[in-house]
């Protein structure tokens, strides 16, 4: 077994190392003040004793992909806002343009839901389509107030 000796130098470096190390960990542990947590913030509880009721002016809509990507949920809301409300949509899906449309129904309430497939059912064997592109909803809404709201939204299946 080689064992090598060490010089004067090596060795002087070495214990110069070990005192400016040990000098730091006294000078830590001696001089530094600990660190304290701030307090616990305690909330109070408010009462309030007046209601606000906030009635909405128009419809509003959320639009998301199903999970698998082969669908698109549509969740109306506020539709007593709206004498009718439609939708349409349109995309291009195995080399064809392919769309569908559709309206709720006032005796549905104040909210309902849709589930646009993309691609066709019978006797509960769906087809889906492929290679879609190019796809666009667009709900409209005649509002209470005679007015007309158009909503367009671009999907990326």
């Amino acid at each position: 077994m080689y064992i090598k000796r060490l010089n004067k130098k090596t060795i002087s470096f070495l214990w110069q190392l070990l005192i400016v190390n040990c000098t730091f960990c006294i000078v830590h542990l001696y001089f530094i003040s600990p660190v304290f947590a701030a307090k616990q913030r305690v909330w109070k509880k408010t009462t309030s004793t007046t209601q606000t009721v906030v009635t909405a002016s128009k419809p509003s809509f959320t639009v998301k992909l199903r999970s698998d990507r082969r669908a698109l949920n549509i969740s109306f809301f506020n539709l007593q806002t709206a004498t009718s409300t439609n939708y349409e949509l349109t995309y291009t899906g195995n080399d064809l343009d392919q769309g569908v449309v559709g309206s709720t129904n006032a005796n549905e309430g104040n909210s309902t839901t849709r589930l646009l497939l993309f691609g066709t059912c019978s006797k509960n064997v769906c087809t889906y389509h492929k290679n879609i592109s190019g796809m666009q909803l667009t709900i409209t809404s005649k509002l209470n107030n005679g007015k007309t709201l158009i909503k367009r939204y671009k999907v990326k299946p």
